[in-house]
């Protein structure tokens, strides 16, 4: 599992890191692999990211994320080394600003 920490708002306004991986990621049957964080608890974060990679989603973008929500997913990725399921997944996060 790859997780990639990022701000909302880019240091040069020409690059926009958010927008270019939004733009990079595949649709699936189930829309876009987006995720918004402040609509999710800590514990519910974890869990919609446990049920979409469950169901296939490989690479997500998760929106507006709390310092809790990062250091969550972060520990997350530590317990889930192991996880042959997990090896291919890739998590940007990007971090709730202001």
């Amino acid at each position: 599992m790859q997780i990639q920490v990022m701000s909302e708002l880019p240091l040069d306004p020409a690059v926009d890191p958010v927008s270019m991986v939004i733009a990079g990621l595949k649709q699936t049957e189930h829309g876009y692999p987006v995720v918004h964080a402040d609509a999710y608890a800590v514990d519910g974060l974890l869990e919609i990211l446990d049920v979409r990679a469950a169901r296939g989603e490989r690479e997500m973008m998760v929106l507006q994320c709390s310092r809790e929500q990062i250091q969550a997913v972060l520990e997350w990725q530590l317990e889930a080394e192991d996880a042959v399921d997990l090896e291919d997944l890739i998590i940007h996060l990007a971090r709730r600003t202001g």
